[in-house]
């Protein structure tokens, strides 16, 4: 069963987010008033009554213009163009082409290089093209073709307006040229690396550009704001590891070659943390132009005297930095940011638990990483133009 579930959703179930409640809701009444609309509309035109039937295809163009109505594939001339050329495709492949069959399958393939030809791609349009190539002596439909476009589009044109969050026709208001700038990276994502990403895909992308900019937009203040919160608790290590006031420094300077920061807290005998030990703290005790090459100081600074008193200090306690950061689970990760903003940045900074006690340490490599992610995002956010309140009031599944 498990096997089963695994491949339906890698082959059969799509990767795409379920429509929310109210949207789900808003599609549905949209398709029912709309296709009351469009019979009406054929009900009432002035025309002869062999014309004012309604076409199968017109559901399925339905589907999209209700469902879809910000989808390229549901466009005026998508819809138009798609259902009309097709149509005549079909016509004139059940009229010339035999056997049937044959006439079928050409209609098809010649309906769908057209309508990609001409940017009007309606998948409602293959059903309109195999329809008449199915009955050529439907010659005389060109007419009820024209009255069903006419009124699905006044229809969708009507409804979509009723519904707040709809934009149908997708178009974009006119305004004013700008004076043309030079374009710089800073300034994030402009149509033409939408162009060039869409010709590198070279594959049709049921999406529009505005959509698209505006699916980028809500990631970045989705991102900024997730950044935001973040916690020191969630991209904090575990503390595996501690040192204690007494541990000797020939013992920790061995257990500090196994992190990979090089730095440990050091704790108490309640688990608070009192200090911070690096390699750089044993360095501070080591005269370069003292006697002996560096390699015997530093092993002469580990080896322990066993006297009961010595000039040189033996324990970690002695030459642990007491002057560090410290962070909270609960405090965000940019608020530890500013703080650490015009100081030193140690290779690791202790994490505490409400308690006080030693929770885990962030290590300089990960609190940069999140530091670089953060600004990255705030950048990427003030680059995108600020949405329209359309595209605000737009219904996001």
């Amino acid at each position: 069963m498990h096997a089963l579930h695994r491949f339906a959703t890698r082959y059969l179930i799509a990767d795409a987010a379920p429509l929310s409640a109210a949207e789900r809701w808003r599609s549905s009444l949209a398709g029912l008033f709309g296709m009351l609309l469009i019979q009406g509309v054929l009900t009432v035109a002035p025309l002869p009554a062999a014309y004012r039937h309604l076409l199968a295809p017109l559901g399925a163009s339905s589907v999209i213009l209700f469902a879809l109505p910000h989808s390229p594939l549901g466009q005026p001339w998508s819809t138009a163009g798609g259902l009309l050329l097709s149509g005549l495709i079909g016509l004139l492949c059940g009229q010339w082409i035999h056997p049937n069959w044959l006439a079928i399958a050409s209609a098809l393939g010649l309906s769908i290089w057209l309508m990609a030809r001409l940017r009007c791609i309606h998948p409602p349009g293959g059903a309109m093209a195999i329809v008449f190539a199915s009955t050529p002596a439907l010659g005389g439909e060109i007419g009820s073709i024209l009255l069903n476009i006419g009124a699905v589009l006044f229809a969708a044109l009507a409804i979509n307006s009723l519904l707040p969050g709809r934009r149908w026709p997708q178009c974009a208001p006119a305004t004013a040229a700008p004076a043309p700038q030079p374009e710089r990276e800073s300034e994030g994502i402009a149509h033409a690396d939408l162009q060039y990403a869409l010709q590198e895909i070279d594959a049709y992308l049921d999406i529009s550009e505005e959509d698209l900019v505006q699916v980028y937009d809500l990631a970045t203040r989705h991102a900024l704001q997730r950044h935001d919160q973040l916690t020191c608790g969630e991209i904090m290590q575990a503390a595996t590891s501690h040192l204690e006031f007494a541990t000797e420094l020939e013992s920790a300077w061995q257990r500090l070659r196994q992190q990979p920061t090089h730095c440990l807290p050091v704790t108490d005998r309640s688990q608070r943390v009192i200090g911070l030990l690096g390699a750089d703290d044993f360095l501070r005790h080591i005269t370069p132009q003292g006697p002996g090459r560096l390699t015997e100081q530093v092993r002469q600074l580990l080896r322990p005297s066993r006297r009961s008193h010595s000039e040189r200090p033996e324990v970690v306690g002695q030459i642990m930095s007491s002057h560090f950061p410290l962070a909270r689970t609960d405090e965000a990760v940019s608020q530890l940011a500013g703080r650490l903003l015009n100081g030193r940045l140690p290779a690791c900074i202790p994490v505490t638990a409400p308690d006080g006690k030693l929770a885990g340490v962030i290590s300089q490599k990960v609190l940069l990483a999140n530091i670089y992610h953060h600004q990255a995002a705030r950048q990427a956010q003030h680059a995108m133009p600020a949405p329209s309140r359309e595209s605000l009031d737009a219904p996001h599944p």
